[in-house]
């Protein structure tokens, strides 16, 4: 009798293990998916800024680590030049993203191929994740149109 309950146990213990498990799964997926959701709109938001010319607002928003490493004339300047050289947005396009969870927060990076109205572009956006709100962390764009323009 002794050896069916704990066969029993052992079997409770493990389905309930697994149930935790599955339960923890759901729930980094749907963390992901909501993360992911936020920086598109993110992206979205900064390339309607970008096309208003709205540079400062971009530059106010973002995270207090980019308004550290870049003063607000330097991102200025490239916003403006990026606009410029480069036009309105025609069409952007997600490449890829990346969603890190760490003790410093969760960042999302999202890769675009982004067509304007003057050339091509590479974007690359991170973003830090506070509260359900998406900061900017960083931003690159690579194109060739933007130097030879």
């Amino acid at each position: 009798m002794k050896v069916f309950d704990s066969h029993r146990l052992l079997h409770r213990h493990i389905l309930l293990c697994a149930l935790v498990a599955a339960c923890s799964a759901m729930s980094a997926c749907a963390d992901m998916a909501k993360n992911i959701a936020l920086g598109r709109a993110a992206v979205a938001k900064f390339h309607q800024q970008l096309d208003a010319e709205q540079y400062d607002q971009i530059y106010a928003e973002s995270d207090p680590a980019l308004r550290q490493a870049s003063s607000q004339r330097d991102f200025l300047a490239l916003m403006n030049a990026i606009h410029r050289k480069l036009g309105k947005i025609q069409d952007a396009t997600g490449q890829s993203f990346n969603v890190n969870w760490s003790t410093s927060g969760t960042q999302v990076r999202m890769s675009y191929k982004t067509k304007f109205a003057g050339g091509d572009a590479e974007e690359t956006f991170v973003w830090h994740v506070v509260a359900d709100r998406p900061l900017l962390l960083n931003y690159n764009i690579n194109s060739n149109a933007l130097i030879v323009n």
